[in-house]
């Protein structure tokens, strides 16, 4: 039987990705003490350890397979290998913010930036996987390409859905009969009130825009 995910997400997804919202409306209202904390407190080890799991060696037990995917290298199709920005966001907000497989919500990657911006040592990013905010790296969120680019899948968003950080770069390049993961587009998107954080970037252009309008 095909599952839904490499993993069933543990719950520290779903703790991380509340920290990480009362972080976003701390820093909108001002108070970077609270955004700190909260940042601190998203930086749960257990999400990289279950990141490790997925992205790390090749595990038969998860990933159905023993060795890295072979496939034909010339079937890429010509042009980008990801669509552009206003394609990503469209997919992000068709799929309600959360990850097609495992269904945990995600974070847009610009709201990751203004937390590191503000925080550089809370919201830590470093070169290294381990150098990196356990929460934040975790719950950023990708699309993904359900046949992939390397093997001949293009940026058409019928072709995209939004995947977390260790769906996405936990399947390599295997197709989802591979790894024995059900089709995502088969399922309705999970659509609600979460907006991925983006509310960080565009509360903050926002004021930034009106500052600019009333020099």
């Amino acid at each position: 039987m095909l599952r839904r995910s490499f993993l069933p997400p543990i719950p520290e997804f779903e703790v991380a990705a509340d920290l990480l919202s009362l972080a976003a409306d701390a820093l909108l209202g001002g108070d970077f003490i609270a955004c700190e904390r909260f940042l601190r407190m998203a930086d749960i080890t257990a999400l990289r350890e279950f990141s490790y799991l997925i992205c790390g060696p090749i595990k038969p037990a998860i990933h159905r397979q023993r060795g890295n995917p072979v496939y034909n290298r010339s079937a890429s199709p010509p042009g980008p290998r990801m669509p552009n920005k206003v394609v990503q966001l469209e997919v992000f907000a068709r799929d309600g913010w959360r990850c097609r497989y495992c269904s945990s919500r995600v974070i847009l990657k610009d709201a990751r930036d203004r937390f590191i911006h503000a925080h550089p040592s809370a919201a830590r990013w470093g070169r290294t996987n381990d150098e990196k905010h356990f929460g934040l790296s975790t719950l950023s969120a990708s699309i993904d390409h359900v046949l992939p680019f390397k093997r001949g899948g293009s940026n058409e968003p019928a072709n995209l859905v939004t995947a977390c950080w260790p769906c996405q770069f936990g399947r390599n390049q295997w197709l989802l009969a591979e790894v024995e993961i059900a089709d995502p587009r088969d399922y309705p998107p999970l659509t609600g009130e979460w907006d991925g954080l983006s509310r960080l970037v565009t509360k903050i252009a926002g004021a930034a825009s009106k500052r600019c309008d009333a020099r």
